[in-house]
């Protein structure tokens, strides 16, 4: 079973690299991070550079410290960071753990996070010796829910008006793949 401790663990696909994000990928990571659509339901937008710096700071300490392991996306053979995917909690007595994912508006539609999303569930249950992965969305976010639907994950419930974003309330879908359901 894999450790942090055996270091930061590199996946690939077809059309993807999924890496460990360094400080020299803050420009790239502020470039989609910055896009107010591309984070519509995903964290407020960074607004310069410097935030996008802290961003990979705590990322690194927060795998470092609790074992939470986030990838930097890239494509082909590109080695620009285009998306940001991972690990956002890891109870290892549990076996589960719960994913977060975003990508470059211009990527968009194809595929690409469905094929990386699928190498960071399989190094999950292969890897981590994980029995659940579950993900919270925004109900609204279209996109997510019919990824998530695609990948074989099942609708658990709705938070209802789970969190407040500029005066209005918001509600949660929650996910999750089990180890037996896996395809």
């Amino acid at each position: 079973m894999w450790s942090p401790s055996d270091g930061f663990p590199v996946l690939t696909t077809s059309r993807t690299t999924l890496r460990e994000i360094v400080p020299a990928d803050a420009a790239a990571l502020f470039a989609f991070r910055s896009d107010a659509e591309e984070q519509r339901y995903n964290d407020p937008p960074l607004t310069d550079v410097d935030e996008a710096g802290a961003l990979v700071e705590r990322l690194a300490r927060e795998y470092r410290d609790d074992g939470v392991v986030r990838w930097g996306l890239t494509v082909g053979r590109d080695d620009v960071v285009v998306g940001l995917l991972g690990y956002n909690s890891w109870n290892r007595d549990d076996a589960r753990a719960e994913i977060g994912y975003d990508l470059a508006r211009r990527l968009w539609g194809r595929g690409l996070a469905a094929e990386a999303v699928r190498a960071v569930v399989d190094f999950g249950f292969d890897r981590m010796g994980l029995n659940r992965i579950g993900v919270r969305t925004d109900a609204a976010n279209l996109r997510s829910v019919r990824l998530l639907d695609r990948l074989g994950f099942q609708r658990e419930g709705t938070l209802r008006a789970w969190f407040v974003e500029h005066g209005t309330p918001h509600d949660i879908a929650v996910y999750s793949l089990l180890r037996s359901e896996r395809s």
